[in-house]
């Protein structure tokens, strides 16, 4: 069970020479193969192996951190525990005076709302097709949603978004930070591991015979709950503490490939 951005590929890239081997080679081997993202769960999400070049489709794909999940034997997107569109309100009421970007997929990437266009909505917008609107604070408010996320200068707001975090403790809501200057909001009970060990609890895997893989930390309940935890040399300190193992090389030098290579002892 992989995350995406950060831990199989640098952000919009595509697997480097030994990832996309071990890849391949445990596919043909009968090991399911999951991704776990924050993206949301669409065909563009789906379709991301073939996008890379390969034959074959994920056997789960588990979106916004766990909100959303499609699996290879029924085919339909799930969809959990969306944040209720009062809570939404409530956190852009004290959020929206900081003027910090605010993005919302309310029909993955076929319709998503942000305040402005900034460098990462233009990216998705050129990498993944995204449909996006550009609205005021009350259109966020009108549906539930996956998550709430925002954007911002780490420079300019962390210290005065960590206070503000602080000063609106909510039982309604969790936050995580999934990169860095990224900041999501989402219903509490949700996250990837929860959805992973749902799919896996259906499918009768034991979680002890997981290989979960990550790097920030929206992944690390899913790497405390699988057998063995992996955490890429680029990622978070606090994703680092929770996993088993941390790569010697980060994601822009092969860093999961390579572990996985000695770790599984596969002959390349």
């Amino acid at each position: 069970m992989c995350d995406i951005d950060g831990t199989l590929v640098e952000k919009g890239g595509t697997p480097a020479g030994k990832t996309r081997k071990i890849l391949e080679i445990l596919h043909d081997e009968g090991v399911l193969l999951g991704l776990a993202s924050g993206r949301p769960v669409d065909q563009r999400t789906i379709n991301r192996f073939r996008v890379w070049g390969y034959d074959f489709d994920p056997d789960i794909v588990i979106g916004v951190n766990g909100c959303e999940v499609w699996d290879y034997k029924d085919k339909v997107k799930h969809k959990y525990n969306y944040l209720p569109k009062e809570m939404t309100e409530k956190i852009l009421d004290y959020m929206w005076p900081l003027d910090v970007n605010v993005c919302v997929f309310e029909d993955g990437y076929n319709r998503v709302l942000a305040r402005r266009k900034d460098w990462m909505i233009e990216e998705s917008m050129n990498r993944n097709k995204s449909n996006v609107i550009f609205c005021d604070k009350e259109r966020f408010c009108l549906n539930d949603i996956p998550k709430l996320e925002f954007h911002y200068e780490e420079d300019k707001y962390e210290d005065l978004i960590s206070e503000l975090l602080e000063k609106h403790k909510d039982e309604g809501y969790v936050w995580i930070k999934s990169f860095n200057g990224t900041l999501e909001f989402m219903r509490p009970g949700i996250n990837k591991g929860i959805a992973m060990e749902r799919f896996c609890k259906e499918r009768d895997i034991p979680l002890k015979d997981v290989i979960a893989c990550g790097d920030m930390d929206n992944d690390i309940v899913m790497l405390e709950k699988a057998g063995v935890g992996i955490c890429l040399a680029n990622g978070s300190d606090s994703t680092k503490k929770a996993a088993d193992y941390i790569t010697d090389k980060d994601v822009a030098h092969d860093g999961l490939g390579e572990f996985l290579f000695e770790y599984l002892g596969i002959e390349e």
